[in-house]
């Protein structure tokens, strides 16, 4: 088999090495469609889009005018109340929402929503700011308005709370500026443009971290005066700036600091020209003509040869299923691997399941927009390693179950087990899969080309089919060879990134310190945010939860001994850690790269997608291919994983728990079917998922998922820790769990990472207290608990 791994990894390695290309390497496009000019000269308006209607308002006058999707001409739907000019405005939710400015010369301490409704407008005023602000900044992070002016403080307001009042933040570093634009980035929020109190423009932009403070950026502003600046994706604002009779449009780069201009011949604008924000595009609007600017999709070397090194790693997946499907003959075999995995391959299972292609997006996309600060999560998974080592491991192979919730059973009850088992389920298939399999086909179809309608497709059938062919063994020797493409495919793309920086290595170490790219630990004992204690408290509840996932349990248990799934488990962080420092690096000499070459950034990419557009758009052809398909493994890796748990879930803790008398081959045959339909579940969820236009519905998925799982430990804890725990008292703990977690969620009182220590604290305590109520534990469980574990007979070492 390591023979079969070799040759196939060297297939791929050659196919990319010896690939000519067909397409060549294309600056992006922008193309400009022509709207109706505005009715007013701009300059002192508030202006933006709600929803799919443009609005202006006030200025010279009162009015209040409108633009509405496919309108020929702006109509009037209203008045304010009064003049008012020279303020700023940020769009939220249904309405504009207009910020200070002037009336009658006088500066105003007045916040006000405009909703458009038709040909009629709505008024209601917010909260007034605590000071008056004639030329002030205003942006919005998610629901919070910042707002900055007249002096240097900076207020918050949170909009989506209607008792909600002004909060004084960290203030600017410098002088106070008039008349600058607030733009959020990826992590921050920036200040760009303004002019000091005596009028002169400050070159330069700064930027806000909630949890770092302020940085000042380098005094590299094209000259003039900033009209206006407006987000354009992830990380980039489309800035006006005024000099002398036009105005020009340029492209700042929020994480690199860097500007460029738009395009040539963007230098000539009229002078009240303005940028509105739109959905991955954006607008000119102006008194003498406006336009939609819309991004062709990018050129990059991806071609057929990229194409045809994924379809060999296709072949090579599919190849291992069928020569493992002679070979299940038994549920043992099927879902367990006959217990021979040697331990080397199973370690690189367990890498390969943990690593799903949004990590490894999300690390260099982190490392590159931001810092070192999550990758202190691989030095605490280190520091967290002897509880599966010493503890899981020894206990999982000792109690020999074949599910983890066939423990529950003989401890508790049978509620117990089908309960336990179905939220496993519930959160691979929803939770999990659906995730896993949409977020990196938006990658693939911005950058390859491949419609999500396809990609998801295509990933999830050939998963189901070498899963479906040869189980747990195709599963784990399917893992492997997907380990070793993501580590060739990272630590390749690390190496080109390297040959490509032309900046001398001296001034890449100024500007890596300059910019804190390095930082690792996050110092403080704040619970609701992530900091060293946090994380690493929270780092040990997950790997804790492996006593109650079923693909840590069946790879505990396929191996030949104890102390070869010790070397499994060493093996897991002896790659998961280095590939975490490659990944961590990848994303900060991403980030001295694009500083070298901020016009090869696509300005509407997402931020995570920076490695795989790098590959795409720098990589020789048939190279790209190969990081495709180590998303593609990353993805695939851990869907196989999902759908070969859940279907010896639903063998072993419901057929063969309810059926009589089940033959071996029955339960191959059932699992197999099981199979098909988890996986074929898994693909509907992510066309579900991606049937909504906001990642809400994501959200509140994955805010669900944390919350239901936050019991696990609790669960397992009173059965090995306490004698007294019933099947009642369980029970009645999950559910407070489960209610006690959504209130600390929906509260805001804990960071995410704390959800499973609380959830199953209070499963514990009150799972423990309601047993001894109810009169405690009735059944025998001799060789159940930790106390009497060493009495139980029949594991799987003895």
């Amino acid at each position: 088999m390591s023979r079969t791994i070799r040759l196939s990894l060297l297939a791929i390695f050659f196919a990319s090495i010896f690939a000519a290309s067909s397409n060549a390497a294309l600056k992006q496009e922008l193309t400009l469609t022509p709207m109706p000019a505005t009715p007013v000269e701009l300059t002192g308006t508030f202006k933006g889009k709600v929803g799919d209607t443009f609005v202006i308002a006030g200025g010279a006058s009162t009015a209040v005018y409108s633009l509405g999707p496919g309108a020929d001409a702006w109509e009037k739907i209203g008045d304010l109340p009064a003049k008012r000019s020279a303020g700023a405005a940020v769009s939220f939710q249904d309405a504009l929402v207009l910020v200070g400015g002037k009336s009658e010369g006088i500066s105003l301490k007045s916040v006000t929503r405009i909703i458009p409704e038709g040909d009629s407008i709505r008024i209601e005023e917010l909260p007034e700011l605590p000071v008056s602000m004639a030329s002030p900044a205003a942006g919005l992070n998610v629901s919070t308005l910042y707002v900055t002016g007249e002096s240097n403080k900076l207020y918050t307001l949170d909009l989506s709370s209607s008792d909600s009042t002004w909060t004084e933040a960290e203030a600017l570093p410098e002088v106070a500026r008039n008349g600058a634009f607030l733009v959020k980035s990826v992590e921050t929020m920036n200040v760009i443009g303004g002019s000091d109190a005596s009028g002169i423009s400050i070159p330069s932009a700064v930027s806000y971290h909630a949890l770092y403070g302020w940085k000042a950026g380098h005094d590299n502003a094209p000259e003039g005066t900033v009209t206006s600046a407006v987000r354009l994706g992830d990380a980039h604002a489309v800035v006006t700036v005024r000099n002398g009779e036009f105005a020009a449009a340029y492209l700042y780069h929020m994480v690199g600091d860097t500007w460029i201009a738009l395009r040539e011949g963007y230098d000539k604008l009229a002078p009240d020209t303005v940028a509105i924000a739109g959905n991955n595009d954006f607008y000119f609007l102006s008194s003498t003509g406006s336009s939609h600017a819309t991004f062709g999709t990018p050129e990059t070397n991806y071609g057929w040869w990229d194409h045809l090194s994924v379809a060999l790693y296709f072949v090579v997946m599919l190849w291992i299923g069928m020569h493992f499907a002679k070979q299940s003959k038994s549920s043992e075999d099927y879902f367990r691997g006959g217990h021979k995995i040697p331990w080397w391959a199973t370690g690189m299972s367990l890498f390969a399941t943990g690593a799903s292609a949004m990590s490894l997006m999300a690390m260099p996309g982190k490392a590159y927009a931001g810092n070192w600060a999550f990758f202190a999560i691989s030095i605490y998974s280190i520091l967290a390693l002897p509880i599966s080592l010493y503890f899981f491991a020894p206990i999982v192979r000792k109690l020999n179950f074949g599910t983890a919730f066939e423990y529950l059973e003989e401890r508790f009850g049978l509620s117990v087990r089908i309960i336990g088992s179905s939220i496993f389920a519930v959160y691979q298939i929803l939770g999990r899969m659906g995730g896993v399999l949409l977020l990196p086909s938006f990658a693939l179809e911005a950058i390859a080309g491949i419609p999500m309608q396809v990609s998801v497709p295509i990933m999830g059938l050939v998963t189901i089919a070498y899963t479906f062919l040869g189980g747990l063994s195709a599963v784990i020797w399917t893992d492997t060879i997907q380990g070793f493409v993501m580590v060739a495919a990272v630590a390749g793309c690390l190496l080109m990134v390297f040959l490509k920086i032309e900046i001398p290595m001296s001034d890449v170490w100024t500007i890596l310190s300059d910019n804190d790219k390095l930082h690792v630990f996050d110092w403080g004992f704040n619970l609701t945010e992530e900091n060293v204690f946090t994380v690493f408290v929270g780092i040990i509840a997950v790997t804790m939860l492996g006593i109650g996932d079923q693909n840590y349990v069946q790879r505990v248990q396929c191996g030949p001994s104890l102390k070869s799934t010790k070397k499994a488990i060493v093996t897991q962080m002896g790659v998961a850690v280095p590939i975490n420092i490659l990944l961590f690096a990848l994303g900060t000499a991403l980030f001295i790269f694009y500083k070298q070459s901020p016009s090869d950034l696509n300005p509407v990419m997402r931020n995570d997608g920076i490695y795989p557009f790098f590959a795409a758009q720098q990589l020789p052809p048939g190279a790209s291919g190969l990081v495709i398909a180590a998303l593609l493994a990353a993805t695939m890796s851990t869907i196989s994983s999902s759908i070969c748990s859940v279907s010896n879930l639903a063998v072993d803790d419901f057929y063969k728990r309810f059926s009589k008398a089940p033959t071996e081959a029955q339960a191959v045959k059932v699992g197999r079917i099981v199979t098909v339909l988890v996986g074929l579940f898994g693909i509907a969820s992510a066309f579900y998922l991606n049937s909504f236009d906001t990642p809400s519905i994501w959200d509140l998925a994955l805010r669900v998922v944390s919350i239901v799982t936050a019991t696990t430990v609790g669960i397992y804890a009173l059965g090995l820790f306490s004698d007294k725990a019933n099947e009642i008292g369980v029970l009645v703990g999950i559910a407070f769990g489960m209610a006690a977690t959504y209130w600390i969620s929906a509260e805001g009182l804990l960071i995410f990472w704390l959800y499973p220590v609380a959830g199953s604290v209070i499963t514990y305590v009150v799972g423990l207290a309601v047993s001894i109520a109810t009169g405690g534990n009735q059944k025998d469980i001799d060789g159940l608990t930790l106390a009497t574990l060493k009495n139980r007979k029949g594991g799987l070492d003895d």
